[in-house]
């Protein structure tokens, strides 16, 4: 006599479940990304895997690029986010040749415009390595390349736990290259710091606004297990949604 009330008690829970879709997914209007990756020192494959799992959990479609021309203000029309993982050195005549900087300055100028008027830009590990000294893109990333050992493990500290883009993110050990980074801003948007066993110590992720737009950098993302970390993924996500004013 109670066997219908019992599988419907079964099932009520699971057709809860199933009505209670994410806003995520409930539109198919969603921001875009544009993400140039790659270089001599970082493979794309893994950078693209890595990324592609915080991305998709989030619906973001993206466009991957590796060809550094393809950067443009007219590549970034129609796009609402733009994400680095790569540094600014081109070897054309060869790696036994001198390398050169290929960010001209028509693209710092398109990501300066792109940012100023809305646009998020994540910049990940070498995003802040070797390029045009003295030009609009380090104007606006707020910090610059300090170099870095050769990889081994330490620490990401949190230093903002009230911040959306650390929301759920503990401390966290990687292996990976520990960036020494150059940090020019003030110490309220800092987000993160490294530290190593010998205490070495620097700034690993901070955030800002300019004009209409938001930026955030986060330095893990050498090895695939730093930029597949489940604290680092949770990381990009949450600068995702909040460059893209998800929250």
């Amino acid at each position: 006599m109670h066997t219908p009330w019992i599988i419907l008690a079964l099932f009520l829970p699971l057709a809860a479940q199933a009505q209670n879709t994410s806003k995520v997914y409930s539109t198919a209007k969603r921001p875009r990304a544009l993400a140039l990756i790659g270089d001599r020192y970082h493979s794309p494959v893994y950078i693209r895997d890595n990324l592609i799992k915080a991305l998709v959990r989030e619906n973001i479609p993206v466009t991957f690029i590796e060809n550094v021309k393809a950067l443009s203000a007219e590549s970034l029309s129609g796009h609402q986010l733009l994400v680095i993982l790569r540094d600014g050195m081109i070897w054309p005549n060869g790696y036994d040749k001198p390398h050169v900087k290929w960010m001209t300055d028509q693209q710092q100028q398109a990501i300066w415009d792109f940012l100023h008027e809305g646009g998020g830009f994540l910049a990940l590990h070498n995003a802040q390595g070797l390029y045009p000294p003295a030009g609009l893109y380090y104007k606006l990333f707020g910090g610059d390349y300090g170099g870095h050992p050769k990889p081994y493990v330490f620490t990401i500290r949190v230093e903002n736990k009230e911040h959306p883009i650390t929301a759920g993110v503990e401390d966290f050990e990687i292996f990976d290259e520990q960036h020494t980074v150059k940090y020019y801003l003030d110490r309220e948007y800092l987000l993160l710091r490294s530290m190593a066993r010998d205490n070495l110590a620097a700034p690993a992720g901070w955030w800002r606004e300019l004009g209409k737009g938001r930026f955030c950098y986060l330095a893990p993302g050498h090895t695939p297990g730093a930029l597949g970390h489940p604290m680092m993924q949770r990381l990009i996500r949450n600068a995702v949604r909040w460059m893209l004013r998800l929250e």
